[in-house]
């Protein structure tokens, strides 16, 4: 009725008003303040009431909708330099960052992402970041409760400053690096769900990423040590744990992103938090090495087979350890593609400490409700233990698991000397009075075996007696992986195992 009627003359209006802005261009600016203001009062208030119903927006709402962000389009394509006072209002709660503009209809999403594009590549980054940073603090203040979907707002603005990053120039950006380094803060302070923070990290991350692929290595070095005061130092049992455990995870997530992208390259900005590493490992194996107390008959079913009564008492002082060992991995594997060097350094120590952390893990007695990130389904996370995931490596090959890190530090040191230690941690797993030990241990051994190959069989009549031992297993897919182990070192010998097997 009237209000379609009014919603397809304010519609109609905007359309008008676009195609005067392309036409007159800068000849209209003294009309600037009296259509922006009112566009942006207009956007807000039909996003909230789509946002307000939980029915999909109605034809003359999307309509609208899509007017307003064709004239925000061509403002932004044709008076760019003179949109830097209305930024802030562009991009405040509820306008262009809104979710209404991202749910239902893939053609508002289309224009949404062409109107940011437009403002992201047209605007100098010099203007663009100050509002964004501005946007994303007042967002992320304002969804404190937990319910608030604010927090998708700011992945919006996120997304904005990734853009403007990825189409600037290198020289455009160290006068912005500060703001952006303020806006990175911001995303890794949240504290809110799990999803939330998820997917605020991830996309952080993504603006980091763009950020250092233009920087100097000096620049990167710099601005890692910013982010490394910003998270404070490791202390178990810090009075404020919850927070502190938060800027350690938010840390080395972001480590681990740039480790993955940057490879080698990193390398310098790993030895600079080492003693962190080794602190945290350290934390990790108090933790979680721990026999825990049970009476005679329950510690006789955990010692046998599972770690389902152990627990923490703060799970949120372990929660750092997965994207550590993330970390951690990329940085070995890319070491390894080089020779080793950085691995076998001070004279082997920076191998031994990390080893001799690693090897007590295999052992750990893992909570089950300790929360672990992993690409399983939710049926198959069910039927699996939070130490099959963080330990043996289940659903987490992209997340972090003990196992892949000490396969790639197997890879990295690249010599029978170092191999020596950590086959030996390797095979105490594989005879340990747990089954999922043995289960990690006997998978680890396959993992390294597969991925060093033939240089690891000077080490092979070590493992012997402990495979025959396995082969033996009541455990069938642990037998499995023996066979495996046994079938790969023929192969890789050239000759039958089965005399020195009896």
């Amino acid at each position: 009725g009237i209000k379609d009627a009014e919603y397809q003359l304010l519609s109609s209006s905007a359309l008008c008003l676009a195609s005067l802005v392309a036409v007159l261009k800068a000849r209209c600016l003294p009309l600037l303040p009296s259509i922006v203001k009112p566009l942006i009062a207009s956007l807000k208030s039909i996003n909230l009431l789509v946002e307000d119903t939980q029915f999909p927006a109605e034809s003359s709402e999307s309509m609208l909708q899509l007017a307003i962000l064709r004239l925000l389009e061509t403002l932004a394509e044709n008076l760019p330099q003179f949109l830097p006072p209305y930024l802030p209002l562009i991009f405040s709660n509820n306008a262009l960052p809104s979710r209404a503009l991202r749910k239902g209809d893939h053609s508002l999403k289309g224009a949404t992402e062409r109107v940011e594009s437009t403002l992201a590549s047209k605007t100098p980054i010099r203007q663009l970041t100050p509002a964004l940073s501005k946007a994303l603090s007042n967002t992320l203040v304002n969804s404190d409760d937990d319910d608030s979907s604010d927090w998708e707002e700011a992945c919006s603005i996120l997304g904005v400053i990734n853009a403007s990053v990825g189409t600037s120039e290198r020289s455009e950006l160290p006068p912005v690096i500060g703001k952006i380094f303020n806006v990175l803060v911001a995303a890794y302070s949240y504290e809110g769900g799990e999803e939330c923070k998820s997917r605020l990290l991830s996309d952080a991350n993504k603006v980091l990423l763009s950020l250092v692929m233009k920087l100097s290595e000096s620049q990167l070095r710099q601005l890692y040590a910013r982010l490394r005061e910003w998270r404070g130092d490791i202390k178990e049992g810090d009075d404020d744990s919850i927070q502190s455990s938060s800027r350690r995870v938010a840390f080395w997530t972001l480590s681990a992103a740039l480790s993955k992208s940057l490879r080698s390259i990193f390398l310098p900005c790993l030895t600079s938090v080492l003693t962190d590493v080794i602190d945290e490992l350290e934390i990790a194996v108090s933790l979680l090495c721990q026999r825990p107390k049970h009476d005679g008959s329950k510690r006789r079913r955990v010692d046998d087979d599972s770690d389902s009564d152990s627990s923490v008492d703060d799970n949120s002082e372990v929660s750092p350890l997965q994207p550590l060992l993330l970390c951690l991995e990329s940085a070995l594997k890319a070491d390894a593609h080089e020779g080793g060097d950085w691995t076998r350094g001070d004279d082997n120590q920076r191998y031994n400490m990390i080893l001799s952390h690693l090897g007590k893990l295999l052992m750990a007695h893992v909570p089950k409700d300790l929360p672990v990130s992993s690409d399983l389904s939710q049926k198959e996370n069910a039927a699996t233990s939070s130490y099959q995931k963080l330990v043996e490596g289940h659903g987490t090959l992209e997340y972090g698991n003990v196992a892949g890190c000490l396969t790639a530090l197997a890879t990295a040191a690249g010599n029978e000397q170092l191999w020596k230690p950590l086959n030996f941690a390797v095979l105490e797993a594989c005879s340990h009075k747990r089954s999922e030990v043995r289960r990690a241990g006997i998978s680890c051994l396959l993992s390294i075996i597969e991925t060093v190959g033939e240089e690891y069989m000077v080490l092979l009549p070590e493992c012997l007696p402990v495979l025959s031992e396995l082969l033996e297993d009541g455990d069938e897919e642990i037998a499995g992986m023996a066979k495996e182990c046994v079938r790969q070192g023929e192969e890789l010998l050239g000759e039958s195992l089965e005399d020195s097997l009896r």
